[in-house]
């Protein structure tokens, strides 16, 4: 499952449609709703991502129930409710209760509140993601600081400390 943020970049990198040739991937309805362009060269390249890849049966939506949504809010302390988007939080009800699923994100407040939800072991950096899937990029391109795993794992250990924190 991939977040908007993750989306985004890889339809900048041009790996996308490599990727989802390799996965299954499942992307949260509010998420669809927010990959709407990517920048290319400087120019925003405008994206019509249902049409493209859910219409066409290359992406598969999943929606979370309005009680799974507040499930997750209930788990999380109030500024980590406040530090998440409406996709993010989509993702996160869905992956907690698909453990199936495996979500790839590089925003910091998704990954912090993986401790809180009990789904650390579900989610991977996108650089792990890369490495998996036999993704390469072009030479000329690096890949972004805010996907390598150092990132991720900087972040997760972020929220693990603020999930003792807070249950103490």
């Amino acid at each position: 499952m991939l977040d908007a943020d993750v989306i985004i970049e890889l339809l900048q990198l041009d790996v996308f449609d490599r990727l989802i040739s390799q996965h299954k991937i499942h992307v949260a309805s509010t998420v669809i709703d927010e990959v709407k362009y990517y920048r290319q060269s400087g120019k925003k390249v405008s994206v019509t991502f249902r049409q493209t890849y859910v219409t066409q049966g290359r992406v598969s939506e999943v929606t979370a129930t309005v009680e799974e949504l507040k499930e997750v809010m209930r788990k999380l302390p109030p500024l980590q409710q406040q530090a998440l988007d409406a996709g993010e939080i989509e993702s996160l009800a869905t992956l907690v209760n698909d453990s199936e699923l495996i979500f790839c994100t590089f925003d910091a407040a998704a990954i912090r509140a993986l401790p809180f939800l009990d789904a650390t072991n579900q989610a991977i950096s996108a650089e792990r993601l890369f490495r998996l899937s036999g993704l390469t990029l072009s030479s000329n391109l690096k890949l972004d600081v805010h996907l390598s795993e150092k990132y991720f794992q900087s972040n997760l250990a972020q929220g693990h400390m603020e999930f003792v924190k807070a249950t103490r």
